[in-house]
């Protein structure tokens, strides 16, 4: 019993990308979605499911959307800096999206999305890889529906919470 609790809570990296992953393309459902941007949501909710509020090597996840406003919004130094913007419209998308049923009793998450949608376009006028470029200006386009997908993901993974799947 002692082996099949450790494999339960043993979670690392590539099972948490894993799961998120798999979740969203089950979510979508029939959707036609573009594998690198399921598989850069996935890993932006992976990171923030392993990633203590307390880590101060990198930013960690805000306490909601009010933190990422007074962070992202209203600090002016974020305005060219690429990787910045991109934390920043990852928070947003891990709050309008994963946590969007709880921030919507506060804030207007669709204003949110908007901010989402332009935190990444102006990442991608402002970084220097070109893949990535490419990717935050098609997230910028389709951030809306990401999260929905995540928000609907979320309410599916509270639904079915007592559920394990053994493969």
């Amino acid at each position: 019993m002692d082996s099949l609790l450790q494999e339960l809570i043993a979670v690392d990296s590539d099972v948490a990308l894993n799961f998120f992953a798999e979740n969203l393309r089950e979510t979508a459902g029939s959707r036609r979605l573009r594998e690198d941007e399921m598989f850069y949501v996935a890993s932006v909710l992976a990171h923030y499911a392993q990633t203590s509020r307390a880590d101060n090597t990198s930013i960690p996840p805000m306490a909601g959307l009010s933190d990422v406003f007074d962070n992202f919004v209203l600090q002016t130094i974020t305005a060219s800096d690429s990787e910045l913007l991109e934390i920043g419209g990852s928070q947003i998308l891990l709050f309008a999206g994963f946590f969007r049923d709880q921030m919507v009793r506060r804030h207007n998450v669709r204003w949110y999305d908007q901010i989402g949608q332009s935190l990444y376009e102006r990442a991608s006028q402002h970084s220097r890889n070109a893949s990535k470029r490419q990717l935050f200006d098609r997230l910028a386009g389709t951030f809306p529906e990401w999260t929905g997908i995540c928000s609907n993901m979320s309410r599916a993974l509270r639904e079915n919470r007592l559920l394990l799947k053994f493969n």
